[in-house]
Parts: structure tokens; C-alpha cells; sequence
């Protein structure tokens, strides 16, 4: 489509933990990982593609960039409104929930008695759907802070930051309370970055000429 794209290293190890590789043991459960990463892959890279085709739209030379927080769509060279700001950020998420109906249907079109089709089918759904959910969260930089911060304005960023950093502790504490490390890993560094006043992490998109 015309976009850069560029993939950190850390994308891979981050995808390679999340997909169970750390408690794999055995062929088949490698298997598993490597389709749960290619899920990953796919599932960011079109979530990324909902915000470059955004905001291409409105003028803006999209790059994408895909690291160990997730993506990152950079969208130099356009001044965008108040509307037009939040439709970019949504855009990330919507592209989403629709790559989520194409696992609906391939749960109804395929044998999910088998175990890696079932397999795949869960990852994709559980990373369209509920990622994207969690991504709509009033947390920056996540989309749904952007959003927020947007539907709040300029002045209220305080009210922004402090909103994102007890939303995002909470969530920290609801992951390591249901063990799963990762996740309350990076949601206490959301935390930190939105109790410091700082959007410099991955995810969603930047303003245009910002540097992520």
C-alpha cells in the first residue's frame, strides 16, 4: 500500500513470550507459538494499516514501525483537527474488530475439532478482540488516550495524564493478580510513563512531526 514498514527485533521476543514459547517443550507446542506469532504480526500490522490509511486520508505520509510494545504509526506531513484526530485513532481499533470478523468466520468455515485451527481461531479472536478493547483504554499512548486527550483538549491534559496512570495501574494489578506477567509488565510501565507525563512508548500513532 505504499507505507514503510520496519520490525524491531524485540517485536519477535515480545511475541515469541506472549505466544508461550517460554513454557514450550515440544514440537507441537513451537508449532503453536509460530502461528501465534504470525497472528501477532498480522493482527498489529492492520491494526497499524487502519491508522496509515486514516491518515493518509486526510493528508499525512504514513510510517509504520513495529516494535516490543506493539506498533507504531508515525503521521508526518498533516495538521489534523480535533475530528479528524480522533477518527485516526479509532481507525487502529476498527481495523481490528474487523480482522476479528474474518476469525468468526474462519471458526465457522473450518473444522475447529482440529487443534491448531482451534488454536489459531482463539489467538486471532483473543488478539482482535480483546487487545483492541484493553487499546481503547483512557491510557496514553494507547488509542482511547489519544481519544480522550482529544475530546478533553489542551487544557485538561492533567486530568489526561492522572486518568491514564490510575487506569493503567489497576490493570497491572488485575494481570499479576491473574499471573500474567507480561501484561502487568506493560501496563506498570504505562503507568509510569503517563504518572511521568510521557507518551513516548509504543503504541497507536504520534502526531504528525512528533518523534516517537
Amino acid at each position: 500500500m505504499g507505507f514503510p514498514v520496519r520490525v524491531h527485533w524485540t517485536f519477535w521476543l515480545l511475541s515469541f513470550f506472549i505466544g508461550g514459547g517460554f513454557y514450550a517443550r515440544s514440537p507441537e507446542a513451537y508449532g503453536n507459538v509460530l502461528i501465534a506469532m504470525a497472528i501477532i504480526f498480522v493482527s498489529i500490522l492492520v491494526h497499524e494499516l487502519g491508522h496509515a490509511l486514516a491518515g493518509r486520508r486526510f493528508g499525512a505520509r504514513p510510517e509504520i514501525e513495529l516494535m516490543a510494545f506493539g506498533g507504531l504509526c508515525s503521521l508526518p506531513g498533516a495538521a489534523f483537527n480535533r475530528g479528524q484526530s480522533i477518527l485516526v485513532s479509532f481507525a487502529g481499533p476498527a481495523a481490528g474488530f474487523l480482522l476479528a470478523l474474518v476469525f468468526v468466520f474462519l471458526a465457522f468455515a473450518l473444522d475447529t475439532g482440529d487443534p491448531v485451527v482451534r488454536h489459531a481461531v482463539w489467538i486471532g479472536l483473543f488478539v482482535n478482540i480483546v487487545w483492541n478493547v484493553l487499546n481503547l483504554l483512557p491510557i496514553l499512548p494507547l488509542d482511547g488516550g489519544q481519544i480522550f486527550r482529544d475530546l478533553a483538549g489542551p487544557k485538561r491534559f492533567e486530568l489526561v495524564r492522572w486518568t491514564g496512570a490510575a487506569t493503567a495501574g489497576l490493570l497491572a494489578v488485575f494481570a499479576l493478580a491473574n499471573q500474567f506477567f507480561i501484561g502487568a509488565a506493560i501496563a506498570g510501565a504505562l503507568a509510569y510513563f503517563n504518572f511521568q507525563g510521557s507518551t513516548r512508548v509504543g503504541g497507536g500513532w504520534t502526531k504528525p512531526g512528533s518523534n516517537p
